[in-house]
């Protein structure tokens, strides 16, 4: 089903864990056009990276079997697809990056907490679950780099809304590079 990455000597320890991929919401096209040119501006290495994404779960604890696709779309084939809304960009005094806010939140927790009751997911919870949805524009960059961004774009960042309908299986490649390896549909 999918082609997971067997030798990951060239990467660095952290990205082990993401050998065999993370589920994300990918916002529309139309939505992409708007928020790529950010970060391909302001954080290239994110942005050939992964894409443009909301995440919703852990590193995946196994490789995805057909079997294990059809237990996660079974259970997300019962959640309405929702509304999800971005307005302007923030950073934090705490925390270095710059992304938008995504709200409401109650809906991804509901797809998170689905998700992780899968087999495709340990039981020790990932520090991700917890981390409100975001769109991140900017992640390796200081706290002051990130606050100067923020007021820099936050007049002229596009804001706006998707349906969520789907999520995504992304999975990287030798480069560590996400490629697109599944879809989920939500109830329409």
């Amino acid at each position: 089903m999918i082609s997971y990455v067997r030798n990951t000597s060239n990467w660095e320890q952290w990205q082990i864990e993401y050998r065999f991929g993370i589920i994300l919401i990918i916002p529309p096209d139309e939505v992409l056009q708007q928020i790529e040119p950010l970060r391909e501006r302001y954080d290239y290495r994110s942005f050939v990276s992964n894409p443009t994404h909301v995440t919703v779960s852990d590193p995946l604890c196994c490789e995805m079997t057909p079997e294990l696709f059809r237990e996660i779309q079974f259970n997300l084939s019962r959640v309405s697809s929702f509304m999800l809304y971005y307005d302007k960009p923030s950073a934090s005094k705490e925390h270095p990056g710059v992304a938008y806010p995504i709200r409401p939140r109650e809906p991804i927790d509901e797809l998170k907490r689905i998700l992780h009751s899968s087999s495709a997911f340990s039981n020790e919870a990932y520090w991700l679950r917890n981390v409100p949805p975001h769109i991140t524009i900017a992640e390796f960059i200081s706290i002051e780099d990130s606050l100067k961004l923020c007021d820099e774009i936050l007049d002229s960042a596009p804001s706006g809304s998707f349906l969520c309908d789907r999520l995504e299986l992304i999975v990287p490649d030798e480069n560590f590079r996400f490629k697109r390896s599944g879809t989920f549909l939500l109830k329409q």
